[in-house]
C-alpha cells in the first residue's frame, strides 16, 4: 500500500475556500489580518485535514510550539553532552520536559562565539521559552541575555544567576559552601595539610570552590599554603600533574580536596599507584557526587549537587512563566549542597 499523501498548504485553501495566502496569515498570525469567521474555517480545515505547518506541530489556536530552548553556553560547548556533570543537569531537563508534555531543543555555544545564529533560532517563533545554562557571571553574559530579553521570550537561568537589569529567574547551588563543609570537615577529622586540586578559573564555580576552601582554613587557623593548591583547568591531566606536585612537596598534604570527582578519581589512581592507603594515608574528598562516585571502590566522599533538581526545577520554572505571562520575577532558587561521607575520608 502506497504511503497516504501528506496534506498541503493548497489543500487546506481549497478545503476552506480561501487563497493560499489567507492560509499563511492563519499560521503565521499576520500580516495582514483576518476576520474570524475565516480564520476559523481555515482552523477547521487543518484540524480535519491534519495538516501541520512544520515539524512541531504548531498549536494554531494558541500560538505556541510547546518547545522549550536549552541554549547551554560554555567554553567547551560539547561537553553538555560529554561531561557527566553537564549531562546529569540535561537529564533532569529532559525527564520534566516530557512530563510536561513539552519538546526540548538543545544549543550547545560557545563563549565569545557569534550570537548570529542563535538570534535567527530565537526570532523564529520555534520556541516557545528559553532555558540559558551560563559559565560566567555578569557583565560577561549580558551580550547574551540582552539578545534574549529582546525576544520577550520568557527564561530562567541555571547555574549562574544573570544580571538583575533582566529580571530573569535563576535556580543554582552555593558552591562556596559545598567547599567550605568538605574543608571544614577535612579539619574536624584531624587534617592540618589539607591540599585543594581546584578547576579552570575562568569559571566562578572553580573561584567560588576555592574560596569556600580558604575560608574553612582561616576559619581553623591554618595557614593558607600556595604549594597546596594546584591546578587552572578542568582535565585530567591537570589533576594528575598536581596529585604528584603535592606528593614532591617536603611536606606532602595529609588530605587532598579535589574541584570536582573526575579530579578525585585521578587523585586516588595516583595515590594508590604510589602505594598510598585511602583515607588512612591521605584522605580524598570529591564535588559534584555523579553517579561513579558511590560506584567506586573505595566509595568516594563527595559534595552532593542536586544536579538532577536543578533541570528539573528550571523546567518548572519557565513553564509556568510561559503559562503565566505576569508571573515573571527574578526570584533565585539556591538548592543545597551536602556532604556525603563515604569511604575515601
Amino acid at each position: 500500500m502506497p504511503p497516504k499523501k501528506r496534506p498541503t498548504h493548497r489543500d487546506v485553501a481549497q478545503l476552506a475556500g480561501v487563497s493560499p495566502g489567507v492560509v499563511s496569515y492563519v499560521i503565521n498570525n499576520g500580516p495582514r489580518p483576518t476576520s474570524p469567521q475565516v480564520r476559523e474555517r481555515v482552523l477547521r480545515a487543518i484540524d480535519e485535514l491534519g495538516y501541520r505547518p512544520n515539524a512541531l506541530g504548531r498549536n494554531l489556536r494558541s500560538q505556541r510550539t510547546n518547545t522549550i530552548g536549552y541554549i547551554f553556553s560554555d567554553y567547551n560547548p560539547r561537553s553538555v553532552f560529554t561531561s557527566t556533570y553537564s549531562a546529569t543537569i540535561l537529564a533532569g531537563i529532559v525527564e520534566q520536559v516530557k512530563a510536561r508534555e513539552r519538546y526540548l531543543m538543545v544549543y550547545p555555544v560557545g563563549v565569545g562565539e557569534s550570537l548570529a545564529q542563535l538570534e535567527q533560532l530565537l526570532t523564529s517563533g520555534l520556541l516557545d521559552s528559553v532555558i540559558v545554562r551560563l559559565a560566567q557571571d555578569p557583565p560577561d553574559t549580558n551580550q547574551l541575555l540582552t539578545l534574549i530579553n529582546e525576544t520577550g521570550l520568557p527564561c530562567v537561568c541555571v547555574e549562574r544567576p544573570g544580571d538583575p537589569q533582566f529580571n530573569f529567574p535563576s535556580v543554582t547551588y552555593d558552591d562556596a559552601g559545598g567547599a567550605y563543609t568538605a574543608t571544614r570537615y577535612l579539619v574536624a577529622q584531624g587534617h592540618r595539610r589539607i591540599a585543594h586540586l581546584r578547576g579552570d578559573m575562568h569559571y566562578p564555580s572553580a573561584r567560588l570552590r576555592l574560596q569556600g576552601y580558604k575560608k574553612a582554613l582561616t576559619e581553623a587557623q591554618l595557614p593558607i599554603d600556595e604549594s597546596l593548591i594546584y591546578g587552572n583547568a578542568w582535565t585530567p591531566k591537570d589533576a594528575a600533574e598536581g596529585v604528584r606536585y603535592f606528593l614532591d612537596n617536603v611536606d606532602p598534604p595529609t588530605a587532598i580536596f579535589a574541584a570536582n570527582d573526575d579530579f578525585a578519581f585521578v587523585a586516588i589512581e595516583i595515590l594508590r599507584e604510589k602505594g598510598y592507603r585511602i583515607p588512612s594515608d591521605i584522605a580524598v574528598i570529591g564535588f559534584d557526587d555523579i553517579l561513579m562516585a558511590q560506584e567506586m571502590t573505595p566509595a568516594l566522599t563527595s559534595v552532593r549537587i542536586p544536579l538532577l533538581e536543578l533541570g528539573r526545577e528550571v523546567v518548572n520554572i519557565v513553564v509556568r512563566q510561559t503559562s503565566n505571562p505576569e508571573d515573571r520575577s527574578a526570584t533565585t532558587l539556591t538548592l543545597p549542597v551536602e556532604l556525603i561521607r563515604r569511604e575515601t575520608a
